[in-house]
């Protein structure tokens, strides 16, 4: 009977920490506040700790275009690096180089923070940063 009742805080324990290490997979978007730039994000998780995914930039009203143009590779890879916070790398669609981004994962808000922490080299059409909802 005592080790039934020490079992009941673990599992508790357990299920709040599971809560808040919420999955980040699925799909974002983010609108400017004018309306003429938009930002999405697809990311599927790859491993434990490891996400990949696709975005998709429409800037200028429609005039600059920065998505993936094939669906045999991924443009964002990323690392879990400690709980809600992932880093890694965006390829531009447009120029083709290589940013780094961080995304924080906000879940009492179901929210996402993205940070572009280095931009890819040459032109490209993305958010500094943004706060993206889940889609």
């Amino acid at each position: 009977m005592v080790k039934k009742l020490l079992l009941i805080p673990v599992m508790v324990f357990l299920f709040i920490h599971s809560t808040n290490a919420q999955d980040i997979s699925g799909s974002w978007s983010w609108n400017s506040t004018e309306g003429n730039n938009m930002f999405t994000v697809e990311l599927i998780q790859a491993s434990e700790d490891n996400y990949r995914g696709n975005h998709c930039s429409v800037y200028l009203q429609g005039d600059r275009i920065d998505c993936n143009d094939t669906r045999d590779d991924f443009t964002i890879v990323l690392i879990r690096k400690a709980e809600n916070i992932f880093q890694g790398s965006i390829r531009s669609g447009y120029s083709y180089a290589v940013g780094n981004v961080q995304l924080q994962y906000l879940p009492n808000e179901d929210t996402m923070l993205f940070s572009l922490k280095s931009a890819p080299k040459g032109e490209y059409y993305m958010p500094l940063e943004a706060r993206m909802q889940r889609n």
